[in-house]
């Protein structure tokens, strides 16, 4: 049985994508509160979108796993490139689109789900759509898909953890939402960056 290739590039990307996709969150309802207030209505419809997203970023990853290890490049790369051009569109042009929204809907919750699928839900998409295909890469011929993706999945947890609390006590009192924003932006950058750079180091030779 094939031993597979190391976890633990594997392991730091899953926890950095699990930090950056909890951590985003929190960062998303400062955006949206100066917009819409900070409500337990507002924090309902942002974590039904972000868990929507974690749902269909999940999907997708899985559908990209299946085509390991002859997934194309340019379909790895429009999934994780639009989730990137979200998060720059989050970061640059979210204020401007809050403010038109507010203008144009009168009630709370169809402005609100307006802005939170707009602002939030590809990015989200595509920051969940690597935890599959990293499991499908290190158990690829093994046969430990179950402790390759249990032990993959508590990693990304902790990785949300991480992004909660040094999101909520750090990043959030020390810097402004537009300079996190464009942090996030930076940072998923470099994340997909050495993903693709993974991807392309443990691709078996034909």
């Amino acid at each position: 049985m094939s031993r597979g290739p190391s976890v633990w590039p594997a392991a730091a990307l899953s926890a950095g994508f699990g930090f950056l996709s909890m951590g985003f969150q929190l960062v998303g309802s400062r955006l949206l509160a100066p917009y819409f207030g900070s409500s337990i209505l507002v924090w309902a419809v942002l974590i039904s979108t972000f868990l929507a997203a974690f749902a269909c970023g999940s999907f997708t990853g899985g559908v990209l796993s299946r085509h390991w290890p002859n997934l194309r490049v340019r379909v790895a790369a429009a999934v994780f490139g639009a989730g990137l051009a979200g998060l720059a569109f989050t970061a640059f042009a979210g204020k401007a689109l809050l403010g038109v929204l507010i203008g144009i809907f009168e009630a709370l919750i169809p402005g609100l789900a307006v802005a939170c699928l707009t602002l939030f839900f590809v990015p989200v998409v595509a920051l969940s759509a690597v935890n599959p295909l990293l499991i499908e890469v290190l158990s690829h011929g093994t046969g430990r898909a179950g402790f390759v993706s249990g032990s993959l999945f508590a990693i990304s947890t902790a990785g949300n953890i991480a992004g909660v609390l040094g999101t909520a006590f750090l990043l959030i009192p020390n810097v402004g939402t537009a300079a996190l924003l464009a942090g996030w932006t930076i940072v998923a950058g470099a994340l997909y960056a050495l993903l693709a750079t993974y991807l392309q180091a443990v691709r078996p030779q034909p």
